[in-house]
C-alpha cells in the first residue's frame, strides 16, 4: 500500500475534498474520498409538462439564463429525453436533459437557471402584443378622427372591431394572419387606459 494510488475516472476540477493525508480510510463505510466535476461538461435537467414533451425534440436549440449572471444568455440543446414520467396530484411531467454549449466559465455547478426550449421558429410574420387582442380574436383599430395630431386619443368611437386570424404566439406576441396590415394603428385597453400600438413585422 506505500505506493497505492486511486485514480478519478475523469479529468476535472475536485470541488469537495472529504479527507486529509494521515485520516484512516476503513473502505466504503467512509463515504466519498472526493467530487470531481468535469466543468468542460455542463448540463442540466428539467421536467417538461406533459402537454408539450410531444414538441420536444433531440438536438432542438435551448435559450438558457442564470439568475446570478444577469444580462447573460447560454445555448444549449436538447440532450436526452426520459420518457419516465413524475405524476403529482395527476399532473405528469418528464425530464429533460440540456447539453450545456461551450465551457462557460460563469456559470458554475448548482446555479439557479431558467431555460426556453425553442420548438418552432418562423420568419417574418406580423405579429401584436398579446394583450392588444380581444376576447373573440378581435382587436380596436384607430380610424380617422380617432386619434388628434399627437397620437393621443380623442374619440375612442372611431375606433374599429376587427376580427383577426391567429397564428403562433409566444409570451409577449402573437402573430395576426389575416385582418390587419402592417403599420396600422391598434388600441390596446388596460386598467391604466388605452395605449396605442402599431402591428408590426417581427423576425
Amino acid at each position: 500500500v506505500d505506493d497505492y494510488n486511486i485514480k478519478s475516472p475523469i479529468a476535472g476540477t475536485v470541488i469537495e475534498k472529504n479527507f486529509k493525508a494521515g485520516d484512516k480510510v476503513d473502505g466504503a463505510s467512509s463515504g466519498t474520498l472526493a467530487v470531481i466535476y468535469d466543468l468542460s461538461y455542463l448540463e442540466l435537467e428539467m421536467a417538461v409538462d406533459e402537454l408539450d414533451i410531444g414538441k420536444v425534440e433531440v438536438g432542438q436549440e435551448v435559450r438558457i439564463t442564470a439568475d446570478a449572471l444577469e444580462g447573460m444568455p447560454f445555448k444549449g440543446y436538447v440532450d436526452k429525453i426520459n420518457i419516465n414520467g413524475t405524476t403529482t396530484s395527476g399532473h405528469t411531467s418528464y425530464p429533460v436533459t440540456v447539453k450545456v454549449e461551450g465551457s462557460p466559465e460563469a456559470l458554475y455547478p448548482g446555479m439557479n437557471v431558467s431555460a426556453k426550449i425553442i420548438v418552432e421558429e418562423v420568419g417574418s410574420v406580423l405579429a401584436l402584443p398579446v394583450e392588444a387582442v380581444e376576447r373573440g380574436n378581435t382587436v380596436l383599430v384607430a380610424k380617422e378622427g380617432c386619434l388628434d395630431e399627437n397620437g393621443v386619443i380623442k374619440d375612442l368611437s372611431a375606433a374599429e372591431e376587427r376580427q383577426v386570424t391567429l397564428g403562433r404566439n409566444d409570451d409577449e406576441y402573437i402573430e395576426i394572419v389575416d385582418g390587419l396590415e402592417e403599420g396600422e394603428v391598434v388600441l390596446a385597453l388596460s386598467p391604466q387606459g388605452s395605449s396605442l400600438m402599431s402591428a408590426m413585422g417581427m423576425g
